[in-house]
């Protein structure tokens, strides 16, 4: 299996580098990262390394001119850029789950406010922790290569088209998770919000530039991946088969991970899902078997994978009526996730509510998915105490012979929403998936002059057809007794997301 992993530095660029950079700081207005400031913080975080040597700059207050004669600053610059990749995958993964049909939460980590969309505000988007700061972090990303690609390398002869690609597909990648999960966004300092679609579109600039330096780097099947994620976000169906199609000629088992380091910068999930205590991320009953993936603080967190090219690749055929085309290749990814195997693992979880009452944790238990779905079984796994197979790249309930006898095209799309919820578990996506997109932080709207309360951007979005407060993450019985044999969810959402026809290419 081929694997590629994105880096919070690398061994020829220095000696454990990566742990002199902490977060950046100084995005006053999150749309941009002030000059001064930004380059103070910057060079603190460098001064440990070897290629820049600080002690040549007798003016604390270190400027971009500065910055600039120093020796080759985009590479000096670059595990910074790195380290910021690592939390920006972190946060979005834990904020954009709970507020998903994934996760509900248990505990006192994180607000409840996420468990029911429509209650958040951007006073609630306010963080700019690594956990919980998705918006935060993703300016920050979209912040810091903007300066070094902008500001910096123009001026750089030493830039390498390595570090360049790399740059724009981390830029790339910032702009990408804006257009996921929000409707607007502001891209420069007191500028108006640019709207989803356009940010997706840089998304593909910046992709296709970092494709354009090194089309045969580290970083270049990570860019065809994200080409085809854009496309689908975009709606474009013809162009996202073609980016996926490449990818799985190239690789059938691509894999691209975003690794942590386990002390600097850690793999957030792990810590709210294992570390903690109260386990605060508690996952749907049907959703069990899947939890709680990362098994460490150094667990690499997918950020493009070949299942999620298949699934691409089947949504397309559905969307144009081929649904023999698209059985096929919804077996296929269902085939790859199940091939990823599982990891043994003993979860000291005790499957608590919120109410500290027993949620499903017995393998007994049979899960219906709604009040008119069969019960199933496998779904939930004992706990605590007891050593469980855990899938820690793909896991899936589906079985591939099973989607290729399917016939009608609506229990065709329910498969492949479910596919995609439990093959991209906890790698970001169901939230937007469901169509739900969250407003931006509080401190960007009160301080960016061109947006006023209720522009675009400062509310968030939840579509009619997912249910009213927090019914998506219900099931009954919510504690099961010893005669308890059957779990109901109140609601399955992958059957509504298939009755309104939800997807990019449809919508």
């Amino acid at each position: 299996m081929a694997t590629a992993t994105g880096f919070l530095d690398r061994s020829n660029e220095g000696d454990d580098r990566m742990k002199t950079h902490r977060r950046l700081g100084g995005v006053r207005s999150a749309g941009q990262l002030p000059a001064l400031l930004g380059m103070v913080l910057l060079i603190g975080l460098v001064a440990a390394c070897d290629f820049m040597d600080p002690t040549a700059v007798e003016n604390p207050r270190t400027t971009a001119d500065d910055l600039a004669q120093a020796e080759e600053p985009v590479r000096a610059l670059m595990p910074g850029l790195r380290a910021q990749f690592a939390r920006m995958i972190g946060s979005q993964v834990v904020i954009s789950e709970v507020a998903s049909d994934n996760y509900s939460i248990h505990g006192t980590g994180l607000s409840g406010v996420w468990d029911n969309p429509r209650s958040v505000s951007p006073t609630d988007m306010n963080s700019t922790g690594f956990a919980t700061g998705i918006y935060w972090n993703t300016q920050e990303m979209r912040a810091f290569a903007d300066f070094i690609l902008d500001d910096i390398a123009p001026g750089d002869e030493s830039a390498s088209d390595s570090n360049l690609a790399e740059a724009h597909y981390y830029r790339g990648m910032a702009y990408l998770l804006q257009g996921e999960n929000f409707t607007h966004v502001p891209t420069e300092r007191d500028a108006a919000p640019r709207p989803a679609a356009e940010l997706l579109e840089r998304a593909l600039s910046n992709l296709d530039a970092s494709l354009a330096l090194a089309p045969g780097g580290d970083f270049a099947m990570a860019a065809r991946a994200a080409i085809a994620r854009v496309h689908r976000a975009l709606g474009s169906g013809g162009p996202a088969v073609q980016a996926a199609e490449q990818v799985l000629a190239a690789d059938p088992d691509f894999l691209f991970q975003q690794l942590f380091d386990g002390s600097t910068i850690e793999n957030q999930p792990h810590i709210f899902l294992v570390v903690r205590a109260l386990k605060e991320m508690q996952p749907l009953p049907r959703l069990d078997f899947l939890d709680p993936k990362y098994l460490s603080r150094e667990a690499g967190i997918a950020v493009a994978k070949a299942e999620e090219m298949h699934l691409i690749l089947a949504e397309a055929a559905l969307a144009g009526g081929n649904l023999p085309q698209a059985r096929t290749h919804l077996a296929d990814a269902i085939q790859l996730a199940l091939d990823r195997g599982t990891t043994p693992f003993v979860d000291d979880d005790e499957r608590l509510n919120a109410d500290l009452t027993e949620r499903p944790r017995s393998s007994d238990l049979l899960i219906a998915a709604d009040p008119a779905s069969p019960p199933r079984a496998g779904l939930v796994l004992d706990r605590p105490g007891v050593e469980i197979p855990i899938p820690t790249i793909s896991g899936t309930s589906l079985d591939p012979d099973s989607v290729l006898a399917l016939e009608g095209a609506e229990e065709t799309w329910q498969a492949f929403h479910l596919a995609r919820q439990e093959i991209l578990f906890l790698e970001g996506r169901r939230m937007s998936d469901m169509g739900i997109r969250l407003p931006m932080m509080l401190r960007e709207i009160d301080q960016n002059a061109a947006i006023d309360d209720g522009s675009p951007g400062t509310v968030g979005v939840v579509p009619d057809y997912i249910p009213s407060g927090t019914d998506i993450n219900r099931f009954d019985p919510a504690s099961p007794g010893p005669d308890d044999t059957v779990v109901t969810m109140r609601y399955d959402v992958n059957r509504i997301l298939a009755q309104n026809q939800v997807s990019p290419f449809l919508n």
